[in-house]
């Protein structure tokens, strides 16, 4: 049995997820979660999906309670994969919904550190590696993790991550007033409008270079929402959320979002960073 021993930075973040797992409920994402759901979907629809081999098989890594687990079993019936994260009260949540809906013989479920998944799922391939939910934003240095995921990747594989944008980060500490943590937040170490325990920000550049090190090129780079953000330092019925209310507003925004969403050189600008990376090609010696 692998002996686990985990750092200050994971009992962290385990602690926090185990918090938010109690009583946990999608719906308080609300309508800017919502969009952004909708274009995450969009993403994988347009640049992911169609890539994968039928029958394909997927480890959604820092899953928490299942959400996109869930839709991707639901979509893709004859998918297997499974669902791999800290927080033991999300992973309970996620397998209690796999069996409530009837894909829990498709679908694993494994509690443990993404530090050790690697070791913990040796020998194992899957044709897509998917980290949502920013899982690589939560740890200290993100390079690691990346070389030990690529190692559960399949020769054809693609890894999928969501990631926090650094430059969103400090203007969203600036326009809350936080000017003394904006440096934290460019120095990629500290989101302080943002309760979550983050400890590493992205960048565009350093995110091509740290899949380049893994010997993983990335195929796209775009990221969203990219013309609204979330207003939570707003009086309440201010701001993104109340105007996303309006169903007519909101697909019209979303359909502005997936415009952009098509165009890279918009994904600076988007509060969450889109990733798709496969092996590189094979240096011809």
């Amino acid at each position: 049995m692998l002996h686990v021993c985990e750092d200050d930075s994971s009992a962290v973040v385990r602690d926090f997820f185990e918090r938010k797992a109690i009583g946990y409920d999608e719906n308080w994402r609300g309508a800017y979660g919502r969009l952004v759901d909708a274009l995450q979907w969009s993403a994988l629809e347009l640049s992911v999906f169609s890539r994968l081999p039928p029958g394909f098989t997927f480890l959604d890594i820092g899953g928490g309670a299942g959400r996109w687990t869930h839709r991707i079993a639901t979509h893709f019936p004859d998918s297997t994969g499974m669902l791999y994260d800290l927080s033991s009260g999300m992973v309970g949540q996620a397998r209690d919904r796999a069996a409530r809906h009837g894909y829990d013989h498709r679908v694993r479920f494994q509690n443990a550190d993404v530090h050790d998944a690697a070791d913990l799922l040796a020998g194992q391939t899957f044709d897509l590696v998917f980290n949502s939910h920013h899982l690589l934003g939560f740890v200290p240095d993100p390079g690691p993790v990346i070389a030990s995921l690529t190692r559960l990747l399949a020769l054809d594989g693609l890894m999928v991550s969501f990631l926090p944008n650094r430059w969103h980060a400090a203007f969203e500490d600036l326009a809350a007033g936080e000017t003394e943590h904006v440096v934290r937040s460019l120095e990629g170490s500290r989101w302080a409008t943002n309760s979550a325990p983050y400890r590493h920000l992205f960048t565009p550049g350093e995110i091509r270079a740290t899949h380049a090190a893994s010997n993983l090129s990335v195929d796209l780079l775009t990221g969203f929402p990219s013309l609204i953000y979330p207003d939570v330092h707003e009086t309440p019925g201010a701001g993104s959320e109340s105007v996303l209310q309006d169903e007519k507003v909101f697909q019209r925004v979303l359909s502005m979002e997936k415009e952009l969403l098509i165009d890279p050189d918009s994904g600076g600008r988007g509060a969450n960073l889109f990733v798709v990376a496969s092996h590189a090609t094979p240096r011809i010696r």
